[in-house]
This record gives C-alpha cells, structure tokens and sequence, in this order.
C-alpha cells in the first residue's frame, strides 16, 4: 500500500524489467540516444477539439517511434487502429520516419504495427 517492495518483490521486478529490456528493440527505446522523449503528453488532433495522449514517444531528428505499452489481454485490431492514428498524428506533425509499436509487457512481447 505505501509502494515499498519487499525484497522478494524487488528481484521478481528486475527480473522482469532485465527480461523486457533483453529484447533489441527495446534496448533501443530506453538506451539513451534520444533527443526528446515524451511520455503521456498530449497530441492535439487538429479540428477535433480533442486529444490523444500515447504512452511514449522518442524522436531523433525527423525520426519519432510511439510506444503504446498493453498489460492486459490482447486487443490486438483495436490498439493497431490507435497507434496508427499517432502515426498519421505525428506525421502531420512533420516527422518523416514514423515507427509504432505495441509492447504487450506482462506477455513478454512488441508487435510493430504498419500504417
């Protein structure tokens, strides 16, 4: 309740955390050589009135990679049609290289998703 970890709990995390981060592409996104990382920050969708706000966004000159980060069951049709619209958002927004990827973390696994 007060979010300390007892030390059994503590090695189960890094045990999981050092497993997600065995993954190469993940490696990436947490690896450093970034020039802005947003997370959670709002993305105004143009005449909408109306935001979206992706979990994480890195970006490199006019490269941007969005993460949606999943810990419950797949809804795989559904989270594909979400990223896609950062995708389209992002590229509005002049980032010619534009990246998504789903990471279903509890399952151990990251989909990339296609435009």
């Amino acid at each position: 309740a007060d979010g300390t970890l007892s030390p059994a709990e503590a090695e189960a995390l890094h045990g999981m955390i050092a497993r997600a981060l065995d993954n190469p592409v993940a490696r990436e996104w947490f690896g450093g050589g970034w020039q802005r990382i947003r997370n959670e920050n709002e993305i105004i969708v143009p005449g909408a009135g109306s935001a979206r706000r992706p979990d994480r966004v890195m970006i490199r000159g006019t490269r941007a990679v969005v993460v949606d980060y999943k810990f419950g069951s797949r809804e795989p049709e559904r989270y594909r049609r979400q990223v896609r619209e950062y995708l389209g958002l992002l590229r509005q927004m002049g980032y010619a290289e534009c990246e998504g990827y789903l990471w279903y973390v509890k399952l151990g696994t990251i989909e990339k998703v296609e435009e």
